[in-house]
């Protein structure tokens, strides 16, 4: 069977390694996660009071609060992500 090719624009991501992400693990050991809060965090309080999230970063602790955070921020920047259809939801909430 002959490979289906893919537009030139589209990222394939491989699976995750299993226990690459535990929503219970301290936000401080994960490095990428903590910047991403807090660039998020520099973005978020350049926007207009009734287009925040309503998160306090701050009291963002554990890998899985900080995904979260991260999801609205993503659509809120990016509605059309949030369209059905677009994003295949694995595993988690």
């Amino acid at each position: 069977m002959a490979k289906k090719k893919l537009a030139a624009n589209v990222v394939v991501v491989p699976k995750p390694a299993r226990g690459s992400y535990n929503p219970n693990r301290p936000l401080a050991k994960n490095t990428l996660l903590l910047n991403q809060v807090r660039h998020f965090q520099e973005v978020e309080d350049r926007l207009p009071p009734d287009q925040r999230t309503g998160h306090d970063p701050k009291k963002i602790r554990t890998e899985g609060q900080a995904a979260a955070y991260l999801k609205k921020m993503t659509v809120l920047l990016h509605p059309q992500a949030a369209k059905p259809g677009r994003v295949k939801k694995t595993g988690g909430k």
